[in-house]
């Protein structure tokens, strides 16, 4: 006898979604509101970290001439390229111990943006300083310096699910670095590195700033977590003033909307959806208005 060729679906429903003609309500029609005990979340969870200091003094052209009144500096992180140059650090799995990765760090290329201050601490002006390169493998580099700027630092982090790959290629494996560029300011799967700078000395005169660096890398992944939930945040409410008297103008001075539906509790595959002896006491169960629940 010939096989059906029927194309139907197969079609699987999560334990909350199904069809449960004996519960007191349908969860696809008709969702619950209210706060529940637990939350799912899916959270970034790291599983190993190690962080290292450098320091190196970097000259500002025409600091003095654009800001004679200068007197405080801050420095930020915008953007890490870790393959701008010839030389690049590397990520590589250790044979022997294949749940730990040896990552070699040089030739970090760093966008920063410097913010001065006057001596009231009133804000001149931010610049940018671009390619200001921490742990030069070039030794002959006015920023080298063998005890605080080393041509290049060996770190040894624990990553049992692996890497990340630009492009999916085997062999090109990355590190993430969450900044704060619109190309780079959230984390990733696998490796991740954050860099925090501190203004050590400001020298108006000599046209340089001596900035410290704490660099940390750390290998994370994402996992599903229950936490107990323990009410939602209440967000400051700003009023715009008018005399109008109107459905915007009681909207605009109104509650903030929020959004009401419960969020299923995954562990509990009935949540409450079989007690029928309990009152239906959420009105929003029978009339949810989609149109305020944004």
């Amino acid at each position: 006898m010939a096989k059906s060729s029927c194309p139907c679906n197969k079609r699987i429903s999560s334990n909350n979604a199904s069809n449960c003609s004996n519960c007191c309500f349908d969860i696809c029609t008709n969702p619950q509101c209210g706060d529940p005990h637990f939350l799912s979340l899916l959270a970034p969870v790291v599983y190993d970290e190690i962080g290292i200091n450098l320091c190196q003094t970097v000259p500002v052209a025409n600091l003095l001439t654009n800001y004679p009144t200068a007197e405080y500096a801050s420095a930020e992180a915008i953007s890490l390229n870790f393959t701008s140059q010839t030389t690049a650090s590397s990520i590589v799995q250790i044979p022997s111990r294949p749940n730990c990765y040896e990552i070699n760090l040089t030739n970090l290329s760093f966008t920063i943006k410097l913010n001065l201050f006057d001596c009231c601490k009133r804000l001149l002006g931010s610049i940018p300083l671009s390619n200001v390169i921490y742990l030069p493998s070039d030794t002959t580099s006015a920023g080298y310096d063998e005890e605080t700027n080393p041509s290049n630092v060996t770190l040894d982090l624990f990553a049992p699910y692996g890497v990340s790959y630009t492009g999916g290629v085997l062999t090109t494996p990355y590190i993430n670095f969450i900044g704060f560029s619109s190309e780079s300011n959230s984390p990733a799967q696998g490796l991740n590195a954050q860099a925090i700078f501190k203004v050590l000395d400001f020298n108006l005169a000599n046209e340089a700033i001596t900035l410290g660096l704490t660099l940390t890398i750390n290998s994370m992944y994402y996992n599903e977590y229950q936490i107990p939930h323990n009410g939602k945040t209440i967000i400051s409410k700003g009023k715009i003033i008018s005399s109008e008297d109107s459905v915007c103008m009681d909207f605009v001075t109104g509650s903030l909307l929020d959004r009401d539906i419960k969020p299923l509790e995954l562990f509990n595959v009935k949540d409450s959806k079989e007690d029928c002896s309990k009152p239906d006491i959420t009105p929003c169960m029978c009339d949810l208005d989609v149109t305020t629940t944004v």
